[in-house]
C-alpha cells in the first residue's frame, strides 16, 4: 500500500446525530473540516459524534458502530490528504463501508 506516499492520514468518521449537524458537514470539503472541527463540533455539541484515527501505510482499523452512532442519520469519511480533492465520502448508504487509504485520495466500498 502506498497511502499517503508512505506518511501517516489523519482520518475522521463523523456521524450526524440530527438534521443541523448532516448540513453543516455534508458539503465540507475536507481541509475544511480539520481545520474548522473544534469550532463546528462547539456549535453542535450533541449533534456530532466523531472517531479519529491516524493510520499509517498497511495498517487496518476495524470500527464497530456504538449504539448511539446507529440512530445517525448520515455518517461521514474524512481524510486530510495534502493534495487537492474533497477527500470526503458519505457512508451511511453502505453496509459495512471499506475504505481504502491510496496515495493521494481513498476510496470507499461496501463491504461483507
Amino acid at each position: 500500500m502506498d497511502a499517503n506516499a508512505d506518511a501517516p492520514v489523519a482520518v475522521d468518521l463523523v456521524f450526524a446525530m440530527d438534521e443541523d449537524a448532516l448540513a453543516a458537514v455534508s458539503n465540507l470539503a475536507s481541509a475544511q473540516w480539520f481545520k474548522d472541527k473544534s469550532q463546528i463540533m462547539l456549535a453542535l455539541p450533541t449533534g456530532l459524534r466523531v472517531q479519529s484515527f491516524e493510520l499509517s501505510p498497511q495498517r487496518s482499523v476495524q470500527y464497530e458502530i456504538g449504539r448511539n452512532e446507529e440512530e445517525a442519520v448520515g455518517a461521514f469519511v474524512f481524510a486530510a490528504y495534502p493534495t487537492p480533492g474533497t477527500h470526503r465520502a458519505r457512508i451511511d448508504r453502505l453496509k459495512s463501508p471499506v475504505i481504502r487509504l491510496g496515495r493521494s485520495a481513498f476510496s470507499v466500498e461496501a463491504g461483507q
